[in-house]
């Protein structure tokens, strides 16, 4: 419950015969002085951090008693609201970071793509190209048996 609420506790009795005695009572303390006792139900308005605590309620009748507890937590409204703004940030955050997965994503296909449609990368050295993309020489292998060596000027 938040501070500032009214707690409304029923006591629910049965029994052969019914119990005739209702009693409210507070662990370790007594009830709030604002707490207001009709029959098997407990009323607290306004609650505060005070009220915090065990209530019970025990009944009786000719044949023996019986009791049930309940714990009250009361907290404060403001940190309540405190939490739940923690959300939209893990949210967006979330978010944030699905977008940047996706970029790296996207940019390492690119460069893939792009290394793909330019072949294998050769140097000018072996490629046989000076610095302005002309031939200079080209060597080629015979097919007889043994290397030899022609030089081709372009």
């Amino acid at each position: 419950m938040r501070e500032g609420d009214t707690l409304v506790l029923t006591c629910a009795v049965n029994g052969n015969p019914l119990p005739t005695e209702i009693t409210w009572s507070r662990a370790n303390d007594s009830l709030p002085e604002r707490a207001q006792v009709e029959g098997e139900v407990l009323t607290i308005p306004m609650l505060s951090m005070l009220d915090n605590g065990t209530y019970s309620c025990q009944v009786a009748n000719k044949h023996g008693r019986s009791s049930d507890q309940y714990v009250l937590v009361v907290y404060d409204p403001g940190s309540i609201v405190e939490t739940q703004t923690s959300v939209p940030y893990a949210i967006v955050g979330g978010i944030l970071a699905l977008l940047v997965f996706l970029v790296i994503c996207v940019l390492i296909v690119m460069v893939w793509c792009s290394i793909r449609q330019k072949g294998s990368y050769l140097t000018h050295e072996a490629s046989g190209l000076d610095e302005h993309g002309e031939a200079r020489e080209a060597f080629l292998n015979g097919g007889d048996g043994h290397k030899r060596k022609e030089e081709f000027f372009i």
